[in-house]
């Protein structure tokens, strides 16, 4: 299973894909909604895990598109 982990903060990310990962689950990482949505448009997610408040595009307007 690919799950999509995006936030601003790096250390939450990290921290969130150190687990995920201990679980056995892929994890891709993305640090803003347009990050987000180039790595959606590429990959497989099964799991979006997303930050609403960052820089660039929020979370609820990388959801809308």
């Amino acid at each position: 299973m690919n799950i999509l982990v995006c936030d601003d903060d790096k250390e939450i990310v990290e921290a969130i894909t150190i687990y995920l990962e201990q679980e056995n689950y892929t994890v891709l990482q993305a640090y803003d909604g347009v990050q987000a949505l180039d790595i959606l448009r590429k990959q497989e997610v099964h799991l979006l895990l997303i930050d609403v408040m960052m820089p660039k595009m929020d979370g609820i307007h990388a959801v809308l598109e």
